[in-house]
């Protein structure tokens, strides 16, 4: 092999390299925001449960995690808010995995089952 061959080589395997490294985060990325998402399903059915007992939402997030809400590691509450809806409660909430520059949104019963990106 001459020093050129090897060079050229060097450079396709860097290349190679640099591509496999930008997929891997990106599949991190993707798989920390459905952990977030997830959670957030989760604490939309908590949320249910807990209405469904005592005819009103938790005023916090600690509260619904006492009752029996376990977020996944590095997911948190970055925003939970109660807010009055056509004569009831809304709660607003915003959920974030550390490892992921996305926030995920849900208002409940409001939206529904929606939750988007924000």
């Amino acid at each position: 092999m001459t020093l050129i061959e090897l060079l050229v080589v060097i450079a396709i395997i860097s290349l190679l390299a640099a591509i496999a490294v930008m997929q891997y985060q990106k599949f991190t990325v993707r798989a920390f925001d459905t952990a977030a998402k997830s959670d957030l399903k989760n604490a939309m059915t908590a949320l249910e449960a807990y209405f469904s007992v005592k005819i009103v939402y938790p005023a916090t997030s600690s509260e619904l995690l006492a009752n029996g809400l376990n977020l996944s590691k590095d997911v948190s509450f970055k925003k939970y808010e109660v807010e009055p809806w056509s004569g009831g409660q809304t709660v607003h909430i915003h959920v974030k995995h550390s490892g992921s520059p996305n926030a995920w949104h849900a208002s409940y019963p409001e939206e529904g089952s929606k939750i988007a990106i924000r």
